[in-house]
């Protein structure tokens, strides 16, 4: 019986911030609140060759905000976009569950450089499509559909973050 509370206390370190992390996730998506998070806010600027575009954008750095995303919002502007920050390279997928916008979303290596873009559209019924990046990413970028086309970025275009 006393070798469980050493145990107990391990797995408490690790499991109590993971289970809040969870129960805000679930009170904040179940109440449909989520577009009341407050995102940090940033600046952006994507380059290509001599051209260049600076975008202000919500930043979602930790689990709990890459999970909430821009869930719930029945409008984005034409011009911002939401920049999911990862501390390593990663393979995560992207859902567009209670997502009511079309987006596009460019994956960015950990060199800022765009090597994919794809077009997310809303999740009517479940199950819904999960987008994959062909390869390890650092950043993404989500903005509305239509905007790498407006703006003339693509593949092989560049991401910095504004300090």
């Amino acid at each position: 019986m006393w070798g469980l509370r050493p145990l107990f206390l391990r797995l408490q370190k690790f499991l109590l911030p993971l289970l809040i992390t969870i129960g805000i996730v679930v009170l904040v998506v179940a109440s449909g609140q989520s577009d009341r998070v407050k995102f940090p806010k940033g600046k952006i600027v994507i380059t290509d060759g001599e051209k260049s575009l600076k975008l202000d954008v919500e930043i979602a750095n930790t689990p709990t905000l890459r999970s909430i995303g821009l869930m719930y919002r029945k409008s984005i502007p034409d011009d911002f976009g939401m920049l999911f920050v990862f501390e390593e390279d990663t393979r995560s997928g992207f859902w567009m569950k209670n997502t009511y916008v079309p987006l596009e979303i460019a994956f960015i290596d950990r060199n800022g450089v765009i090597f994919s873009i794809q077009e997310m559209e809303p999740c009517r019924e479940e199950p819904c499509k999960i987008y994959y990046a062909p390869g390890p990413f650092r950043y993404a970028l989500e903005v509305k559909k239509g905007f790498f086309e407006r703006h003339r970025f693509g593949v092989g275009s560049r991401v910095s973050i504004e300090k």
